[in-house]
């Protein structure tokens, strides 16, 4: 349903409903994998991401549910109200035109038209948002929309970030946002190399704001820059204040594990397994209590644990850590080579990760088992996929993360050597994707 032709002649809304959300991936979105910022780490990220859900729950065609949680948004404003209306840095009227707008497309796709019609006398026109704050609280609550979503769409979430900060720079919400973009975009790409910017912003949000959550993310950032003594104070100081959140108790305790602290990670564990029932305990939870299991010897535990937090649906890391464990436990590759195929069914329509996977798998028949027309195939796959992706150029092998490979270089050093006769046409069409990859390489530099 085309919500735009329902609208009002004029009238000019600002919602997920009109962002341009990519709507493969809304589609796609899994109800139990969607977790919701926490109200104590961040109510507004809470509230826009609510606001997101209930828009993706509408599309889903799931109406009940999304009328639900629009009453549930309007409780929530009220909680945060008045702490949100004396912050200077948003605008309380562009956060309530969000909420009436998303529940007001919400009832008109129900065809609950009294709703409808009550919200949109209430519903000010997005047009005379005019101001900079205000202009600032829209694209960043876009971008905290954007954020929540994979592949290309993270370009336009940190382009909306820096909109927003644009317009309120002493916004740490916004600033957050572009770090989070920032790190998103280059685990997608598996690039391990934290840049500049992204440091700047995650230390800004820790400097003026040193909450748990922005301790966390500074840590994180130390440990994937590899300073591990920065890293280690944060994390143990965040640890000491004995942090009730649940996000922060996991990243604590992947932290401590990181570090062969098991002490503190299986307490962290286990404050939340006390405080949770099993049915409510995240995939997170169950894989970083397979890591756990594995990490201090307990086989069987892991596998268990691992396979609870991949469910029917998946959970990318869970599942690249179970392949990790079982090629480390497996006296061959095939129940690793047959663990991977099974993940390209579970990320079909998601590409980095389904490219991460053809790689591994292009990596293991040329390395692991020598199968060269094998790794073939699985090389033309991948670049079929997407022939420009930073992973082609910048792939990492488990146990071997310090080492970067580049797939067209290997492709040409072992593959493309003339001696094959049995490869049909995938040795022309690798080929053709290499001359193309040197061609772009060559072009770059005559620009620079």
């Amino acid at each position: 349903m085309d919500i735009l032709k329902l609208l009002p002649k004029g009238l000019k809304i600002e919602s997920p409903f009109i962002w341009e959300l990519d709507q493969k991936q809304v589609h796609n979105v899994n109800k139990e994998d969607f977790i919701i910022a926490d109200y104590d780490e961040s109510p507004i990220t809470r509230f826009l991401e609510m606001n997101t859900f209930a828009y993706i729950l509408c599309v889903q065609g799931k109406i009940d549910e999304a009328e639900k949680l629009i009453k549930e948004i309007s409780e929530l404003w009220k909680n945060i109200y008045e702490s949100v209306s004396k912050d200077k840095n948003y605008s309380v009227d562009v956060l309530i035109h969000i909420k009436d707008a998303t529940a007001y497309c919400i009832y008109l796709t129900a065809g609950k038209k009294d709703q409808a019609k009550a919200l949109e006398i209430k519903i000010k026109n997005a047009n005379d948002f005019t101001s900079d704050i205000e202009k600032g609280t829209i694209f960043g609550s876009q971008a905290s929309a954007y954020v929540l979503f994979y592949e290309n769409i993270l370009d336009s979430a940190l382009k909306s970030a820096k909109l927003a900060v644009s317009y309120a720079p002493k916004c740490v919400l916004w600033h957050f946002v572009i770090a989070k973009c920032l790190r998103k975009k280059r685990r997608q790409n598996n690039v391990w190399y934290v840049s500049q910017e992204e440091q700047n912003e995650f230390l800004m949000c820790y400097k003026v704001s040193p909450s748990d959550l922005h301790g966390m993310a500074a840590a994180r950032m130390y440990k994937e820059s590899r300073n591990w003594k920065k890293c280690s104070e944060i994390y143990n100081e965040i640890y000491r204040r004995g942090p009730t959140n649940i996000k922060v108790r996991l990243i604590l305790a992947l932290c401590f594990m990181n570090s062969k602290d098991f002490v503190k990670a299986k307490n962290c564990l286990d404050y939340i397994e006390r405080l949770l029932p099993a049915e409510k305990r995240s995939k997170t939870y169950y894989h970083y209590l397979g890591k756990y299991y594995e990490k201090t010897g307990n086989k069987l535990k892991a596998k268990e644990n691992y396979l609870k937090a991949i469910g029917e649906t998946g959970n990318f890391p869970a599942d690249m850590d179970y392949f990790n464990f079982i090629k480390r436990n497996s006296k061959n590759n095939d129940d690793a080579i047959k663990h991977l195929q099974n993940m390209l069914e579970r990320y079909e329509n998601r590409e980095g990760y389904t490219l991460h996977i053809l790689l591994s798998l292009a990596f293991i028949y040329l390395f692991d088992n020598n199968d060269k027309k094998l790794a073939a195939e699985y090389f033309l796959k991948a670049l079929q996929t997407n022939p420009r992706h930073q992973q082609l150029e910048e792939f990492r092998r488990p146990f071997e993360f310090k080492t970067k490979f580049n797939s067209f270089e290997l492709i040409r050093k072992y593959l493309l050597t003339g001696n094959e006769k049995s490869y049909g046409t995938i040795l022309k069409e690798l080929n053709n994707y290499c001359i193309e990859y040197e061609n772009r390489k060559q072009n770059s530099n005559v620009l620079y």
